[in-house]
C-alpha cells in the first residue's frame, strides 16, 4: 500500500521539479544579451554572428538522440530497481552540455582562453544548445505520460515556462551582473547547472490516471498566469520608470516564490489523493487512451506524408520565429532603442512565448474535448498570425518592432506546444522524443541580407531597410507553413473526429449525468408552483365569475385537491421510470402528462376570465383548476422521487432542494408578472402561466432521468446547490423588499428578473463541475449501482418492535400500517391549515387594508418562507440524522409546533401580525413538504414512493377544504357585510386562525407519536449506513 501511495501521488512532484528546469534552462532565448558581446569580442560581422547562432539553434532543435536515448533509458517505469534508468539520467547527459558549452563560451568572451576559431565557437554554441532537446525531451514526453488524458495543457505549461524562462534569467542578469553580458555567461554556466542538478531525481514517470489531474493542471496553469503578468508589471516598470538595485532584489525574490508556489499544489494533490486512497475509494488506475495510440518508431514514421508535412510547417514557422529572437536586439539597435528598450524587448519576447506555449496546449485541448477540432488546426491558424507579426515588424513604423514581436512570439510559443503534442497523438507516445526532435531540426538563415545593406567599416546598419526585406521573406515562409499545417489538418481530420468519437463513447459509458437531471429538475420546480399564486388571480376569479368567498374557497380547493392527488402520477412514475431506461420510457413521460393538463388548465382558466369563451358552471371551473393543479403531482413525482433515487445517501438534502425550489417558483413567477405587465390585470397573469412555463418544462423535461449511482462527492454538490438556492431566495427576498418599500420602475423590475435567470442558470454550473470532476474521477472512483434505499433491508434487520414493515411497500401494504395514518393525520393537520392560509392571504391583507403592492409582496414573501421551510429541513433534518441519529419526525413534530404559533401571531391583529405569521406558517408549511416525501421513503421504501407520498399528501386538500370552507369561508361570510360580501379589520379571521392553531398543535403531538414509533428504526438505519 506504501509503494502505491507513492505511485499515485509524486507525479507531482515530478511535475514541480520540471517546472524548475524548465524555468531556468532557456537560455536560447537569451542569445539577444551576449551576442553583441560576441560579434565585438569575437569580431564577427553579422553573417559570422548568425552562423554562430544557427549552430545554438541546431544543437538546440537536433533531439534525434535525445530522444533515441529517452526511449532506452525512459520508456519504462521510473525506479524499476535500475539506477541509471529514467528521465534524470536524460537530463543529466543535457547538463553536462549545458555546463561546458556555457564555460567554455564565457572563457572565450573574457579573455580566460585565446580566441578559438569559428568553428570551435560554433562547437561550444552548439553543446550550449544541444542541452536543451535533452531537458526538453526528458520533462515534455514525461509530461504526457503522467497527464495523457490532457497531454495539451501539461506539454503547454511545460513548453510554457521554457519560454517563460528567458524573462526568468534576464531578471537575474539585471541583479547579479549589473549590465555586463561577460558575467552573465559565467552565470549561465553556473546557476541552472546547480539548480538542475538538484531537482533532477525528482523527474519521474507515473504512467497512471489519478482523479483531479485537470483540477491540480488548472492550479498549475494560474500560478503560470500570476508569474507571467508579475513579470510583464516588473518588466514594464523597469522600462518606464525604472528600479533601484534594492526593488530589483526584491521583486526578484518575489518571483522565485511564485516559482516555488507549484510545490503547493503538489502538496494539495499529494494530500487529496492519499486521503482517496486510504479511504479506499479511489484506486490508482493504469494508463489511458494515449498509449493505446499507434507506436511508430523514427523510422515507419518518417515515410509518412504527414510526418513531412509537420516537418515543412515547422522549417517555416519555427525556423522565422528563431530568426527572429536570435536578431531581436540588432533590428533594435537599427532601429536605435536604447539599451533598457532591447532588453525589455528580449523579456517580453519570453513573456509571448509563454503565452503563446501555455495558451495553444491550453486551447486547443480545450477545443478538440469539447468541439473536436483538430490541433492542426490551430498550427495553420497561428502560423497565419506569425506572418501577419513579420509583415508588421517590416512595415518599420513607429512601435512595430513591439506589436509585431508580440505576435510573432505568441505564434511562435504555440508551434512548440502544437508539434509535440501532435505527434504524440498521431505517431504514439513510445518514440515521441525522437519524432518531434526530427521534426524541429530547420532554421533559416538571415545574414546574408543584413550585410548587403551593412557599414562596410563596422558592419553595423540603422534604418528600417536593414531587415525590412528579411521580415517579408520570413511572412512569406510563416505563411506557407500555415497553408501546410492546413493540408495536415484535411488529412488528419478524419483521424481526430475517430479519436474524439472514442473519447466521448468512453465518456459517456463513465460520465454520470444525475447533475444534469438535477438542474432540469430545479428549473421545472422553479415555475410549476403556480398553485401558490393563486392569491394573485383569485380576486379576477371571484369579480369575473360572481363568486362570494364560500364559492371562490370550494373552488380553490379543487386546485388544492388537484395539486395532492398524486396515485396516478405515482403509479405512472413506477410504470414508466421504476426500471432502467427504454425506449419510450423515463421520469419525462410523466412531466409530459403533467404539462397537458398544466396548459389545458390555466388557457381554458383565462379564456374564462377575458370572456373567451362563456362563463363557465362553478363544476366547469373546478374541473379548470383541477387540471391545472394536477399537473404538479406528475411534475413534483418526476422530480422529486428521481432526485431521492439519484442522490439517495441524503436524500433530505436532495428533496429538500427540489421541494425549495417549488415553493420558491410562487416568487419567481410573481417577478415575472411583473416584469411583463407591471400592474397590469392579473388575467395576464394566468396567460403567461399558460405559455412560459410551458414552454420551460417542454424544453427541459428530457433531462430529467433516473441514475442509481452514488458517488462520494454527491454531497459536496449538493451543498453547492443549496448554496445557490440560498442565494437566489435571499435576491428575492430583497428585490421584494426593495420593491415594497421604495418601489421598482419598469426597467429595474426588468434588470432583477433578467438576473432571477441567470441565477436560475448557475445549476449548470454545479452540474458542469461535477461532470467535469467526475469524467477525470471516473476511471479511479467505484461506482454504486445502487443506494442505500433500494437495497430493501429483511424484517430480521427491522424486526416488528420498530413498528416499521418490509421497504419497498407497496400501496396497500404501506396503508395497513399505523405509522401510514399518523402521517396521513399529522399531514391534514399541518398542510390542511397551511393550504387555507395560503388560500386566503390575499383575502386577509385586503381585510386589514393592506396595498395592492404590499398583498403582492406577502404572497411572494411566502414563497420565500415556503422555499426556506423546504429547504431548511431536508438540510437540517439530514445533518442531525446522520451525526446524532434524530429521526425525521421530530423536526415534523417541531415545524407543526411552530407552524401552531404562527396561526396564534396572526389571529392576534396586532400591527404586522400578518407578516410575522406568514414568516412562521410558510417556513412551518414548507418543512412538511421536504420532511413527509421522505420519511416515507425511509419507512415505506423507495420503489413506490411516488404513489405512497401522494396518498398521504391527500390529506392536505382534505384539510384545507375543512379549514377553508367549513371554518375560513364560514366565519368570514358571517360578519361580511351582505351588500359587497366584503369584510374590513382583524375579527375577520381571528376566530378560524385560532381554531386552525389548535389543529397544527395537535398535528405536532400526532408527530410525536410518530417520532416515538420510529425511533428504533431509525437509530438501526443510521447504525447500517455507518457500517457500510
Amino acid at each position: 500500500m506504501q509503494r502505491k501511495m507513492e505511485i499515485a501521488n509524486t507525479k507531482w512532484v515530478a511535475t514541480a521539479a520540471s517546472i524548475w528546469i524548465q524555468s531556468f534552462s532557456g537560455a536560447s532565448y537569451t542569445f539577444g544579451i551576449y551576442s553583441s558581446l560576441l560579434k565585438s569580442s569575437q569580431s564577427y560581422d553579422q553573417s559570422t554572428l548568425d552562423t554562430v547562432s544557427v549552430c545554438k539553434d541546431i544543437g538546440a532543435n537536433v533531439g534525434i538522440l535525445s530522444g533515441l536515448f529517452y526511449t532506452a533509458v525512459a520508456s519504462g517505469r521510473s525506479g524499476n530497481g535500475r539506477f541509471f534508468n529514467g528521465p534524470w539520467v536524460v537530463i543529466f547527459v543535457g547538463l553536462l552540455q549545458w555546463f561546458v558549452g556555457y564555460g567554455f563560451i564565457w572563457m572565450a568572451t573574457s579573455g580566460v582562453i585565446e580566441r578559438p576559431p569559428v568553428a570551435v565557437m560554433c562547437f561550444f554554441m552548439f553543446l550550449a544548445g544541444h542541452c536543451q532537446p535533452f531537458f526538453n525531451t526528458a520533462i515534455v514526453v514525461t509530461a504526457v505520460r503522467n497527464f495523457s488524458d490532457y497531454g495539451g495543457t501539461a506539454v503547454g505549461i511545460m513548453k510554457g515556462y521554457i519560454g517563460l524562462s528567458g524573462a526568468v534569467l534576464v531578471q537575474m542578469y539585471h541583479i547579479f551582473c549589473k549590465g555586463d553580458p561577460t558575467n552573465y555567461l559565467l552565470l549561465l554556466a553556473v546557476v541552472p547547472s546547480l539548480l538542475i542538478l538538484t531537482t533532477m531525481p525528482f523527474v519521474r514517470t507515473y504512467d497512471t490516471v489519478i482523479a483531479n489531474d485537470k483540477k491540480h493542471l488548472n492550479g498549475l496553469s494560474t500560478i503560470s498566469l500570476i508569474i507571467v503578468t508579475y513579470l510583464m508589471i516588473v518588466i514594464l516598470v523597469e522600462n518606464i520608470v525604472g528600479m533601484s538595485m534594492t526593488m530589483k532584489i526584491c521583486s526578484f525574490t518575489l518571483l522565485v516564490l511564485l516559482l516555488a508556489s507549484p510545490l503547493l499544489v503538489a502538496v494539495r494533490a499529494h494530500r487529496e489523493e492519499k486521503d482517496r486512497f486510504m479511504s479506499l475509494d479511489f484506486p490508482v488506475t493504469e494508463k489511458t487512451t494515449l498509449l493505446d495510440a499507434p507506436k511508430l518508431n523514427p523510422s515507419p514514421a518518417i515515410r509518412t506524408t504527414n510526418f513531412w508535412l509537420l516537418f515543412t510547417a515547422m522549417l517555416c514557422g519555427m525556423g522565422s520565429g528563431l530568426a527572429t529572437v536570435n536578431n531581436i536586439r540588432q533590428v533594435g539597435e537599427s532601429l536605435r532603442y536604447s539599451t533598457v528598450q532591447l532588453n525589455s524587448l528580449v523579456s517580453l519576447w519570453s513573456i509571448w512565448n509563454f503565452l503563446g506555449r501555455f495558451g495553444s496546449g491550453y486551447i486547443s485541448d480545450a477545443y478538440l474535448h469539447s468541439h473536436g477540432w483538430p490541433r492542426p488546426v490551430f498550427m495553420a491558424i497561428t502560423l497565419a498570425l506569425m506572418a501577419i507579426g513579420h509583415a508588421v515588424m517590416a512595415s518599420g513604423l513607429l512601435g512595430s518592432l513591439y506589436i509585431g514581436s508580440l505576435i510573432v512570439g505568441l505564434a511562435y510559443g504555440s508551434q512548440w506546444a502544437l508539434m509535440p503534442t501532435i505527434t504524440s497523438e498521431i505517431f504514439g507516445i513510445r518514440h515521441m522524443g525522437t519524432i518531434f526532435y526530427t521534426i524541429s531540426i530547420a532554421s533559416p538563415v538571415i545574414g546574408y541580407l543584413y550585410d548587403q545593406v551593412a557599414s562596410v567599416d563596422d558592419h553595423s546598419c540603422y534604418g528600417n531597410h536593414c531587415f525590412s526585406t528579411s521580415f517579408v521573406i520570413m511572412a512569406a515562409m510563416a505563411m506557407l507553413g500555415s497553408l501546410v499545417a492546413f493540408v495536415l489538418f484535411l488529412r488528419t481530420k478524419k483521424f481526430y473526429a475517430t479519436l474524439v468519437a472514442k473519447r466521448i463513447l468512453k465518456d459517456m459509458e463513465r460520465v454520470n449525468t444525475k447533475w444534469v437531471a438535477a438542474a432540469a429538475s430545479i428549473w421545472i420546480q422553479s415555475f410549476s408552483g403556480a398553485t401558490y399564486t393563486f392569491a394573485i388571480y383569485s380576486s379576477i376569479l371571484k369579480s369575473s365569475q360572481s363568486y362570494d368567498q364560500s364559492t371562490l374557497d370550494f373552488v380553490s380547493v379543487f386546485k388544492d385537491i388537484g395539486g395532492t392527488l398524486g396515485i396516478f402520477s405515482g403509479l405512472l412514475y413506477t410504470a414508466m421510470a421504476s426500471t432502467p431506461h427504454g425506449r419510450g420510457r423515463g421520469p419525462w413521460v410523466v412531466v409530459f402528462v403533467g404539462l397537458v393538463q398544466w396548459f389545458l388548465g390555466f388557457f381554458f382558466m383565462w379564456a374564462s376570465v377575458v370572456g373567451l369563451i362563456p362563463k363557465p358552471p362553478v363544476a366547469v371551473m373546478c374541473l379548470f383548476v383541477f387540471l391545472a393543479g394536477h399537473s404538479l403531482p406528475f411534475f413534483n413525482t418526476a422530480s422529486v422521487v428521481t432526485a431521492a433515487r439519484n442522490f439517495s445517501d441524503y436524500g433530505g438534502t436532495a428533496v429538500g432542494i427540489m421541494q425549495g425550489f417549488l415553493g420558491l417558483s410562487g416568487a419567481i413567477l410573481i417577478q415575472l408578472y411583473h416584469t411583463v405587465s407591471g400592474e397590469g390585470n392579473p388575467a395576464t397573469f394566468i396567460l403567461l402561466l399558460a405559455i412560459v412555463p410551458t414552454l420551460v418544462i417542454f424544453l427541459t423535461m428530457p433531462f430529467v432521468r433516473v441514475y442509481e449511482t452514488v458517488r462520494t462527492s454527491d454531497k459536496k454538490h449538493l451543498d453547492g446547490l443549496s448554496v445557490i438556492s440560498l442565494i437566489i431566495a435571499a435576491y428575492l427576498m430583497f428585490v421584494i423588499t426593495v420593491q415594497n418599500v421604495l418601489g421598482l420602475s419598469r426597467s429595474m423590475q426588468i434588470i432583477s428578473f433578467v438576473l432571477v435567470l441567470l441565477l436560475l442558470a448557475s445549476p449548470l454550473l454545479v452540474a458542469v463541475r461535477a461532470l467535469r470532476e467526475e469524467k477525470q474521477m471516473a476511471m479511479d472512483h467505484p461506482v454504486l449501482d445502487t443506494s442505500v434505499f433500494l437495497i430493501s433491508p429483511s424484517s430480521n434487520i427491522f424486526p416488528d418492535g420498530d413498528h416499521v414493515v418490509r421497504e419497498d411497500s407497496n400501496i396497500l401494504e404501506a396503508m395497513s400500517t399505523v405509522n401510514f395514518w399518523l402521517l396521513f393525520l399529522a399531514m391534514l393537520c399541518g398542510m390542511g391549515s397551511g393550504f387555507a392560509t395560503i388560500n386566503n392571504i390575499r383575502q386577509i391583507g385586503e381585510s386589514l387594508r393592506y396595498s395592492t403592492v404590499q398583498l403582492n409582496s406577502l404572497v411572494s414573501l411566502w414563497s420565500i418562507w415556503n422555499f426556506l421551510g423546504r429547504f431548511g429541513a431536508g438540510y437540517i433534518s439530514d445533518t442531525f440524522l446522520h451525526k446524532h441519529s434524530w429521526p425525521r419526525p421530530v423536526f415534523m413534530a417541531i415545524t407543526l409546533g411552530v407552524m401552531a404559533v404562527g396561526h396564534v401571531v396572526v389571529a392576534s391583529g396586532l400591527q404586522g401580525s400578518l407578516y410575522i405569521g406568514s414568516v412562521l406558517i410558510g417556513t412551518a408549511y414548507g418543512s412538511q413538504w421536504s420532511l413527509m416525501p421522505t420519511i416515507t421513503s425511509e419507512i415505506f421504501g423507495i420503489r413506490h414512493m411516488g404513489t405512497i407520498y401522494f396518498t398521504i399528501s391527500i390529506a392536505g386538500p382534505v384539510g384545507s377544504y375543512l379549514l377553508s370552507v367549513k371554518v375560513i369561508g364560514y366565519f368570514y361570510d358571517k360578519v361580511a357585510s351582505e351588500v359587497d360580501n366584503c369584510c374590513f379589520g382583524s375579527q375577520c379571521f381571528r376566530t378560524s386562525f385560532v381554531i386552525m392553531a389548535s389543529v397544527a398543535l395537535f398535528g405536532s403531538l400526532v408527530a410525536c407519536v410518530l417520532f416515538f414509533r420510529t425511533n428504533k428504526f431509525y437509530k438501526r438505519l443510521v447504525a447500517k449506513r455507518s457500517l457500510k
